[in-house]
């Protein structure tokens, strides 16, 4: 058992841990509900069981995320360096 009052690993890119999170979150849910997979044709659409149901919310809420993380991802790529050009200057 550790001393310390807490355990921390270092995160190489946040990102990439939230997608991995999300994607197990879709296994848990997928194992728990395979009904998730089937077409929307063959769901049952006029009242599924309360858990399919939560689980289709859920799984509705890691889509909606997931689409934030890229959002994300792309700003991210896009923001101008802050390392300052070789030809300028001034360091600030």
């Amino acid at each position: 058992m550790s001393c310390r009052p807490h355990v921390s690993m270092p995160i190489a890119e946040l990102v990439a841990l939230l997608e991995a999170s999300l994607l197990f979150a879709l296994q848990l849910l997928i194992a728990s509900h395979p009904d998730l997979l089937a077409p929307p044709e063959e769901a049952d659409t006029i009242g599924p069981a309360p858990p399919l149901f939560g689980a289709r919310r859920i799984l509705a809420a890691v889509r909606e995320l997931n689409d934030a993380l890229d959002n994300y991802r792309d700003i991210l790529h896009h923001l101008p360096s802050s390392k300052p050009d070789a030809e300028d200057d001034i360091p600030f």
